[in-house]
């Protein structure tokens, strides 16, 4: 860790454990500490990929030990060296699969090992940084997952990989619980998702409105943690341990299933969700009714209708039955090509559940999310011939995320960054349309083009903190170079 960036204390109370606190003034966007993962490596039920970048493979093995690697360069990669030596020398090969693009259990057992490896290579920093990690042992011995890792990772490593005279079972099921509890997601240059567990960040409480942001820098995945906001010294740093366009329903039964917690914190028990109505439904059986949860803190209260005169009221289960129908739907949207076909089946979705639910509710806004970003950007809608009323539509849609995002997720995230960048086009196409049509004065124009001009500064701002080669990154770049082109336009009206 780079020691001269440290700007919080540990501290513990029964609800939290150990949690993170500013032990001074922060602004936001500033550095908080930076943190090197102890281990990193793919997340389970993904498909073969290279264990050196994590690129999807077929057919190509490390020419030691057989596992799958997609070149010389991985292959001689300090990521791989670990299991690719207890893998050669038990011989222990991986099996060919029909299917390359289907989850491979085989994989599961890399991420452990390379914990279980880690631990050999430094037990110094095991033991003061790993030691302590919450594994819910207990709650896991109850789930079907904890017969699986039994078999497929800890019967797997220490007897086919002859690892049992090195490690034992119990270390193997604390390992698999410190991941499942305590590793995060993060993107990797292959383009896949694979996890990693970082000491210091997986100490910080979880809130559903956190007040950090972390970015993975990519070459050797250290991970630098910010302040998302201004925040008071003495005050605790959450991160949002799930996605924060979820509804509280999903947000709650992922982190119970995922991190063995009931949230209870201020966004979930309020019905409105702070008043951004990402949970609640359209009353159909009277007019100006809206659907919410009666309690959001007990999983299986009933949800009823605001307006006392309707009396409309339906179970949990009947609401987890419509989320799950429509996010089925949802998901086949995301399986579609972005091109014309992808846009305008998302925007027939939105009008055939506009009468169910409320306009911000989370499924619309995801959808409304994502044609934010595909209006200006598939054959048929590029932004250069964007009709007014669609550059309109664009806008509308960048404002509804952020309008949301300034109360679950405020502050510089990627999220914001990426919308910011959006919005800015059709601001920018509206006010030289409108020029060119005779309907505002050249002085107006100029005034008109500021707001494009802030929303590439922020924009900027905001992702050239990330790695530079993801694509929040470069969109960085690119809103930086866009804002002084620009800047230089309106200079030269």
């Amino acid at each position: 860790m780079s020691s001269d960036v440290c700007h919080y204390d540990v501290q513990y109370n029964d609800k939290f454990g150990r949690f993170l606190v500013a032990n001074k003034d922060l602004e936001g966007g500033e550095l908080i500490f930076t943190d090197t993962p102890f281990a990193v490596g793919p997340k389970p039920d993904t498909p073969p990929l290279c264990l050196g970048c994590y690129s999807p493979v077929e057919n190509i093995a490390c020419s030691n030990c057989g596992w799958p690697i997609c070149s010389e360069e991985c292959e001689s990669s300090s990521q791989h060296a670990g299991e690719c030596a207890v893998f050669s020398t038990a011989k222990v090969r991986f099996q060919p699969v029909e299917d390359w693009t289907a989850s491979s259990p085989q994989l599961d057992c890399i991420t452990p090992l390379r914990v279980l490896l880690a631990k050999e290579n430094d037990p110094e920093r095991w033991q003061r940084e790993m030691e302590t990690m919450e594994t819910h042992t207990e709650e896991r011995k109850l789930r079907p997952t904890w017969e699986a890792d039994q078999v497929n990772i800890a019967g797997f490593l220490l007897d086919h990989c002859k690892l049992g005279s090195r490690f034992d079972k119990e270390l193997v099921q604390r390992v698999c619980g410190i991941l499942e509890v305590n590793s995060i997601e993060v993107p990797s240059r292959g383009g896949y998702s694979i996890r990693a567990v970082y000491p210091r960040l997986s100490i910080a409480a979880h809130s559903c409105v956190p007040n950090i942001v972390h970015t993975i820098i990519q070459n050797d995945y250290q991970v630098q943690v910010r302040a998302a906001v201004p925040i008071k010294s003495g005050n605790s740093l959450t991160l949002c341990y799930t996605y924060a366009l979820f509804p509280t329903i999903v947000r709650r039964e992922l982190l119970l299933e995922s991190k063995f917690f009931n949230c209870d914190c201020a966004r979930c028990a309020d019905p409105t969700e702070l008043g951004t109505h990402l949970s609640t439904l359209k009353c159909n059986k009277c007019d100006n009714g809206i659907i919410v949860s009666s309690n959001p803190l007990e999983n299986e209260a009933p949800w009823k209708c605001s307006d006392r005169s309707c009396g409309f009221q339906t179970s949990a289960d009947a609401m987890r039955k419509i989320l799950n129908v429509v996010q089925a739907e949802v998901e086949q949207l995301d399986a579609l090509e972005p091109g014309p076909q992808a846009i305008e089946q998302r925007e027939a979705t939105i009008m055939k559940y506009k009468t169910v639910f409320h306009p911000r509710h989370s499924i619309l806004l995801s959808i409304k999310h994502t044609l934010a970003q595909l209006y200006g950007r598939v054959d048929g809608y590029s932004i250069d011939e964007l009709p007014d009323v669609m550059l309109e539509r664009k806008a509308e849609f960048c404002r509804l995320v952020l309008k949301t995002l300034d109360v679950i997720s405020p502050g510089d995230t990627r999220m914001r960054g990426m919308m910011l960048y959006e919005l800015h086009a059709p601001l920018m196409f509206l006010s030289r349309n409108e020029f060119a049509a005779g309907i505002i004065t050249q002085e107006q124009l100029k005034e008109r083009l500021q707001d494009p001009i802030r929303c590439l500064a922020d924009a900027a701002r905001i992702l050239m903190r990330e790695d530079p080669q993801s694509p929040e990154g470069i969109t960085g770049q690119i809103a930086q170079q866009s804002m002084e082109q620009l800047k230089a336009s309106v200079e030269s009206l």
